[in-house]
């Protein structure tokens, strides 16, 4: 055994210093490396911790990363959660790629940010998740590699740190360390910049909704101004000059004018409606010819059309401004609709800024209120003109009706007039027709009047002393042929203001009535009072009284009795007399006990 072991060789001092010098060199150089790294961590924190330029900020700090662990390249990626991918967001060295985007889970970056593992690789190609193509179509060749996830302290992962390539040797677990010291600074200040930025554009879309919403109030109270306008507008021009003063200042047109298709003109040619703005007074008597210009291609093809410049638009007719002396640059222009299709255009001139697609919509918004209307007073007027023709037929009913009167009388004074001797007896005779066919031709004015859409009231001061003798002469001869008695009592005998050929046809066609009530024979009592202001007609007589099935619609237009020679007229042209005098007619009626007419007018005369 002694001759195995063999003594220890004695150490010189010398040796024994020199490597003593060699471990505090070492020593040193470790130390000076720590310090260094140290030093270039807390200069990287003094950089995130003012944050300005984020990006400048960024490429900063991947460059100090780089120089500091001699690496080749550096790669920053970030998370776009919309796309679901990773970006370079910092790209520093790593060959000819301007950014490179990998799809979440791809990768060696993808499968750090899947993980939330950090990777110290000293040949990348040999583990399975490395991406071999960013390789090829940047020319870089990837070695080795750190890969950290930038987390946040929160543990949300916001993106991936690369650094590729040490200079020398490969990277160690120190630079490992140091990568994530440096991660956890960019994650926390890319925390709070993310975090602004939302916090930004959350603030944006609150100004930008606020603006919307301001907006749309706006246009809300335009709508519903315009609607409360063409609501009270009496005519159609009305309506269009209502429009065109609300929209236009709205929308900061300078100018704005509505063309309707003239109905007259089988080729849609359109005239101006109404007109607001430059020269406005010289353009409502101009026609434009079917499809002419801008606004004529929109009430041609229903096509909206809006332009900053007019000139621009191939429709444009360059004619039409210089005829009417008027500018076109921004142009807006909507086609107004009906449910027959396309009626006209409303156009809008001359924005500063030009024309929004805001304004379009509103302008259509506009324009759509405009034909609803133009559609609601056609179908009045039609309605109008429909129950026009019914009324004028069912008037023409009545003259007819109260026709009877008038030839009865001429009737009867004619006989009278045939067998009377005495020359002046038969002149006052002829007098008494003379004045039934004025009566007759008073009725049919009122029914021409009618037609034309006007109601005929000749209001004119009335002695009853008179209208009550004249009226009891008429009557005589309804009586004349009947076994009815007839009483005609004036109590009041002074003036009123009433139209007395409409007056006079109440008391006939009462009597009338009267008399077709009682074929056998009875009493018919017609009196006239004043009551305080009021002109009191009234109408009695002793016979079966109103059927109970009509009492309640005696004054509707063709009730009837059940008489065959009936038209179911006579009252309710009564009731249209009274109405147009602005008075009342009431009836109180018992079956066997006979009928009472009351019929009130004001008296019409000055206090």
């Amino acid at each position: 055994m002694a001759d195995r072991v063999k003594a220890a060789e004695p150490v010189s001092p010398a040796g024994l210093l020199s490597g003593l010098t060699d471990k505090l060199q070492e020593l040193e150089s470790a130390v000076l490396r720590q310090a260094e790294r140290f030093s270039a961590v807390l200069e990287i924190a003094t950089l995130l911790s003012s944050v300005r330029d984020v990006d400048a900020l960024l490429r900063t700090v991947m460059d100090r990363l780089s120089s500091l662990l001699q690496a080749e390249a550096a790669t920053l990626f970030m998370l776009d959660a919309e796309k679901q991918e990773l970006w370079s967001r910092v790209l520093r060295g790593g060959g000819q790629l301007d950014e490179i985007r990998l799809p979440l889970g791809t990768g060696i970056a993808g499968h750090v940010m899947a993980t939330g593992q950090s990777l110290l690789l000293g040949d990348a190609y040999t583990d399975s998740h490395f991406h071999p193509n960013i390789d090829r179509m940047s020319g870089f060749v990837t070695k080795s590699m750190i890969a950290v996830p930038l987390r946040h302290v929160s543990g949300r992962i916001l993106g991936v740190v690369e650094v590729l390539n040490r200079k020398t040797n490969v990277f160690s677990g120190e630079d490992l360390a140091l990568v994530e010291a440096v991660a956890t600074q960019i994650a926390a200040v890319l925390d709070n910049v993310l975090l602004y930025a939302e916090l930004r554009a959350q603030n944006e879309a609150l100004r930008q909704a606020k603006s919307d919403l301001s907006n749309a109030l706006k246009d809300l109270d335009l709508l519903f101004e315009t609607e409360k306008a063409v609501s009270s507008a009496e005519k159609q021009s009305d309506l269009m000059d209502v429009l065109l003063s609300r929209v236009a200042p709205t929308l900061g047109a300078t100018a704005a004018a509505i063309f309707l298709v003239d109905p007259g003109e089988s080729q849609g040619a359109l005239y101006f409606k109404s007109v607001v703005g430059e020269n406005a007074e010289s353009l409502v008597t101009v026609k434009l010819k079917p499809a002419q210009g801008i606004v004529g291609h929109v009430a041609c093809t229903g096509e909206t059309v809006r332009v900053a410049r007019a000139a621009d638009h191939p429709a444009h007719d360059p004619s039409i401004p210089a005829r009417l002396d008027v500018r076109a640059d921004a142009v807006l222009s909507v086609p107004i609709t009906v449910d027959e299709g396309v009626v006209g255009a409303l156009a809008l001139l001359n924005k500063p800024s030009g024309f929004t697609e805001s304004d379009e919509r509103l302008a259509t918004l506009i324009a759509g209120q405009a034909g609803r209307s133009i559609k609601v007073r056609r179908n009045r007027e039609e309605a109008e003109q429909r129950e026009r023709l019914a009324a004028i037929g069912q008037m023409l009913s009545g003259v007819v009706h109260d026709f009877r009167t008038p030839l009865t009388v001429i009737s009867g004074y004619t006989e009278l007039m045939a067998t009377e001797p005495d020359e002046q007896q038969r002149l006052q005779y002829a007098a008494v027709v003379d004045k039934q066919f004025e009566h007759l031709n008073a009725m049919m004015r009122e029914t021409l009047a009618f037609a034309r859409g006007e109601r005929e009231l000749l209001i004119r001061k009335v002695y009853l002393q008179k209208f009550a003798s004249e009226t009891e002469a008429y009557l005589r001869q309804e009586f004349k042929k009947s076994p009815v008695r007839l009483s005609v009592v004036p109590r009041y005998t002074g003036p009123a203001r009433f139209d007395e050929g409409k007056l006079r046809r109440v008391v006939f066609n009462l009597a009338r009535n009267a008399v077709e009530a009682m074929p056998t024979g009875g009493h018919f009592l017609f009196s006239i009072d004043r009551e305080a202001d009021d002109l009191v007609l009234r109408f009695e007589d002793d016979g079966p009284g109103l059927p109970p099935e009509i009492a309640d619609r005696v004054f509707d237009p063709f009730t009837t009795a059940g008489r065959p020679e009936g038209t179911g007229l006579g009252l309710s042209i009564v009731k249209q007399i009274a109405d147009e005098h602005g008075g009342t007619v009431r009836v109180e009626s018992e079956p066997g006990k006979g009928t009472r007419f009351e019929f009130k007018i004001p008296v019409g005369l000055a206090a």
